[in-house]
């Protein structure tokens, strides 16, 4: 039973992204600011951290993390929360959303060469296939094939690049620790007050981003706020799939994101044409590859 825990920990973990980038979509759609969203998920997910640490019981636990696990946590939230979303929205800007989220989709193939490599996982080639599967039907879903799709800029494609490699390599800095400890409240804390420490050095000395936050009104804060909430438990279930199953594993099921992002959009903006041959293809193919991996 605790080997299935980890596909369906990854699984409610793409859920979970997929309404908070729907959310966060909506509340930037006009203002095409980056930062703001970035700033806030972290000015409110830390404290929400800090009671569950608290109310967990898990202070004791948070204490007794060696440096090392210290020191790997701290990495993983400067690769995943500040450095891949500053990847991802410059990007975004550069070449565009739907290029962007498809060249993302290789953080599937990273997994798989990372976790092996580094945490010395196997693999077979039956998962090989089906992390295959994944990408591909993620690409499908989120890319208009067409001329202008793919001429892209090389900086553009290479943050893109950059924003899957450090998706998979985040994964891979927090599984040797999870194999390690119960802790789940505790180790996302320090993952989250790493990229925390850093917003607020930025929000000190950086005026305009400063006034960024500060101007949003109580409505986009709020959606803001609700985003934050969902990325929080995002990164909880996260956790708990790294705890219970590889890198090779968890990274290509989150993948499934495209298909929770299709569903949320339809249900919070019902004007987004997202019912074509592509979508319903990469859906398949998508559902197809968890199948082979969950089974």
């Amino acid at each position: 039973m605790e080997l299935q825990l980890g596909p369906l920990f990854a699984i409610l973990t793409a859920a979970s992204f997929a309404l908070s980038q729907v959310l966060i979509r909506r509340s930037t759609y006009q203002s095409e600011e980056s930062f703001t969203p970035l700033a806030v998920s972290l000015l409110v997910g830390t404290p929400i951290f800090i009671l569950l640490v608290t109310f967990s019981g898990e202070w004791k636990d948070l204490l007794s993390f060696s440096w090392q696990q210290y020191t790997l946590l701290a990495a993983a939230g400067l690769v995943h929360l500040i450095i891949a979303r500053y990847l991802f929205f410059n990007s975004t800007r550069i070449i565009g959303a739907n290029p962007t989220v498809a060249i993302t989709r290789a953080s599937v193939i990273f997994s798989v060469i990372l976790g092996v490599v580094l945490l010395g996982e196997s693999v077979t080639a039956l998962q090989i296939f089906a992390a295959l599967l994944i990408m591909v039907g993620a690409i499908l879903t989120t890319t208009e094939i067409s001329r202008k799709t793919f001429r892209i800029s090389t900086r553009g494609l290479l943050m893109g690049l950059g924003v899957a490699l450090c998706s998979a390599g985040s994964a891979t800095l927090i599984r040797p620790v999870m194999t390690e400890t119960d802790a789940i409240y505790a180790a996302t804390f320090v993952m989250y007050l790493a990229a925390f420490v850093i917003i607020m050095f930025i929000l000190l000395f950086r005026g305009q981003q400063r006034n960024n936050v500060m101007q949003q009104g109580g409505r986009m804060f709020l959606i803001l706020s609700s985003a934050s909430v969902f990325l929080v438990v995002g990164h909880l279930f996260r956790f708990s799939a790294l705890q219970y199953s590889p890198v090779s594993v968890v990274q290509p099921l989150i993948a499934t994101i495209v298909v929770f992002t299709l569903l949320f959009s339809w249900i919070v903006n019902r004007r987004i044409d997202i019912f074509n041959w592509r979508v319903v293809a990469g859906v398949i193919m998508v559902l197809a590859g968890v199948f082979l991996i969950y089974g």
